[in-house]
């Protein structure tokens, strides 16, 4: 006669086989996240309040033991993220444009952003749709695993890159820049004032602006680039 596993003991047999999984999965997860921190790039969340027209008051950022490797790490991934913005040029303009006016803009002084508006191709790609068949991507490996963002001092910081761009016949070009990079806050002071004024905090939390952007390896800005010799 076969034998038979009786109901009792095939359910603990079930829950034993579950609760080893359970303690595997939970493992893994724990291992994870270990290896995750620190997390090196804290994300913003910005609370609004229930009425447009209740004051809001924002206060200073005060860097501390606690939070000062994290907002220095906040700043160099907002120069990266910078730079990668300004000079990405995709196969459609409008996503171009669309990249330019949400993220370069708010994130740019005025003087800087007019600079900028002034270069050959974005005048270009603002103008026109009937464009060349071009995209360009901003790298920041280096052969010598230089670092590609180097704070020097006072919000100042050096940024490699090489600026990669493919035309439709399939032809790469590149190009190393040296750009120099800084920043300021407007969070330097106590902010205060309705929500609805301060709304351009929406696309930039910190406030955080670039205030120079300088070119220092003497190629001039890759948006001073002829499209036409691609």
């Amino acid at each position: 006669m076969a034998k038979t596993v009786e109901p009792p003991v095939l359910m603990s047999r079930i829950l034993a086989f579950v609760l080893a999984t359970a303690v595997v999965v939970l493992g893994c997860l724990v291992f994870t996240l270990m290896k995750m921190m620190p997390l090196e790039r804290p994300e913003v969340f910005f609370l609004y309040t229930p009425t447009r027209s209740a004051n809001v008051v924002i206060e200073p950022l005060v860097p501390n033991s606690n939070n000062k490797i994290a907002l220095n790490n906040y700043k160099e991934g907002f120069v990266r993220e910078y730079v990668i913005a300004r000079n990405t040029l995709y196969a459609t303009p409008g996503m171009t444009r669309k990249n330019w006016s949400r993220i370069v803009k708010p994130w740019s002084s005025n003087e800087v952003f007019s600079k900028m508006v002034k270069t050959p191709i974005y005048k270009e790609f603002a103008l026109s749709d009937q464009l060349p068949n071009i995209s360009c991507n901003v790298n920041f490996s280096s052969p010598n695993n230089d670092k590609p963002v180097l704070k020097m001092n006072n919000d100042t910081y050096h940024v490699k890159f090489t600026w990669v761009c493919k035309n439709s016949g399939g032809q790469t070009t590149q190009k190393n820049y040296k750009i120099q990079i800084r920043i300021k806050s407007d969070l330097d002071e106590k902010i205060s004032g309705t929500l609805e004024n301060l709304e351009k905090l929406r696309d930039n939390p910190l406030g955080i602006q670039v205030v120079q952007y300088d070119i220092l390896d003497g190629r001039g800005d890759p948006l001073d680039s002829d499209t036409a010799s691609w």
